[in-house]
């Protein structure tokens, strides 16, 4: 952490600059963004972000593991599972509380993961609009991995896209114009030219997905998903196509790894970033010091049903109504860390990977930051100034 940066950039502050720095994040994405924008990013060490970037590929590469695609096997509920070579995952996120030892040093603990996609258009453009309102240093990296900017979206266009136009790449998300996530829609259409897709409006014909682009329907070449099985089942949305669906269609990121790499895999981890996590259905007593967990549901997403707080009842009635889709997890001990004019802010940090189809390793490129000062830090629990979405500039 730099917290000499940090409070070089208070010191330079002005309510203005925020209003004006906002204005311009939104008029570079091209709409209003509804989730709270964060005065400011989060100043970062590029020894901190090393720390970050191990922990983040060494667990990834033990989630695709021989045992854990073992363990994992049974999450791939037949109406979800795509057919078709799931290879590695090309997309995936994992969370970490920032944590402090004894001695001072920080360090990274696993909150949650998913393999799936996260804002990689959307944290950009806030990492580049910080830096040009707020005149900070040129020499701040908004990307990970010593990638740089070009480099970084020419990975994206490569990723996402493929060989294919985009017009044949179809960025399918359930309602996409009512989603909080939208900007992200927005940021990678001007980034690498990608539109979004609404999944009920998919058409098919034969063993083809098509899509509306200009007038006509194209044939959907390729699939960056973005859909949310939870959210389907909650709104019963009527689809073209099952999943289980033998296409004519490449997925940019196979859809199974939603599944397979998820808080799923937590208890069966050993890496020393990951606390102690048990499921339910594996638990032969429960633990005296209930104080110190958090119960959380499997597959939900943004925070929903987590309890911070549980108490015994809580436990048992999880236990006896759907036991194998809760885990209990040891409770992570944020550290309070970046300066701000109401205090300091825990920080956690979402770390997004790729992993290209031909290369040995996954590859961390690029952070979203969520930070406040209440129990949980997603955004939607911190709406006060100088807590929400923000971003890590590493120097």
């Amino acid at each position: 952490m730099r917290p000499d940066l940090q409070q070089q950039f208070l010191d330079n502050f002005k309510p203005a600059r925020f209003e004006r720095f906002l204005q311009t994040l939104e008029q570079r994405i091209g709409m209003h963004i509804e989730f709270r924008v964060c005065e400011c990013p989060v100043f970062m060490s590029h020894d901190f972000r090393g720390k970050l970037e191990r922990a983040a590929a060494e667990i990834l590469r033990e989630c695709v593991s021989p045992a854990m695609r073992r363990e994992s096997e049974h999450t791939l509920e037949d109406r979800y599972r795509v057919p078709g070579d799931e290879g590695r995952p090309l997309f995936a996120v994992l969370d970490f509380a920032v944590t402090q030892t004894p001695d001072g040093e920080y360090r990274p603990k696993l909150i949650e993961m998913q393999g799936f996609p996260s804002l990689f258009g959307y944290q950009l453009l806030y990492g580049q609009t910080a830096k040009d309102v707020y005149e900070l240093d040129p020499a701040l990296d908004t990307t990970l991995s010593g990638l740089g900017e070009d480099t970084y979206i020419q990975m994206l266009r490569d990723s996402i896209l493929g060989d294919h136009d985009p017009d044949q790449v179809a960025l399918l998300e359930f309602a996409p114009r009512e989603q909080k996530t939208r900007p992200d829609f927005l940021a990678l259409q001007r980034l690498i030219g990608i539109e979004e897709t609404d999944i009920r409006r998919v058409r098919k014909e034969g063993d083809t997905l098509l899509h509306e682009r200009k007038g006509r329907w194209v044939p959907i070449k390729r699939i960056f998903n973005r859909a949310i099985i939870d959210e389907l089942d909650e709104h019963k949305a009527e689809l073209a196509f099952q999943w289980g669906d033998q296409l004519r269609v490449e997925w940019a990121g196979h859809p199974n790894w939603y599944f397979r790499i998820s808080k799923f895999l937590l208890p069966f981890l050993e890496h020393d970033a990951v606390p102690r996590t048990w499921r339910l259905d594996r638990m032969d007593h429960m633990p005296d010091d209930l104080e110190n967990f958090v119960l959380k549901p499997l597959y939900s997403f943004a925070g929903k049903g987590v309890n911070v707080n549980p108490n015994k009842s809580d436990v048992e009635r999880a236990r006896s109504e759907q036991a194998a889709n809760y885990i209990l997890q040891e409770k992570v001990d944020y550290k309070p860390c970046v300066i701000t004019p109401e205090g300091l802010n825990k920080i956690e940090i979402r770390i997004m990977l790729i992993w290209p189809e031909h290369a040995a390793d996954p590859l961390p490129v690029m952070s979203l930051i969520r930070t406040g000062r209440g129990p949980m830090m997603g955004v939607r629990y911190n709406n006060v100034p100088w807590s929400g979405s923000s971003t890590g500039l590493f120097i």
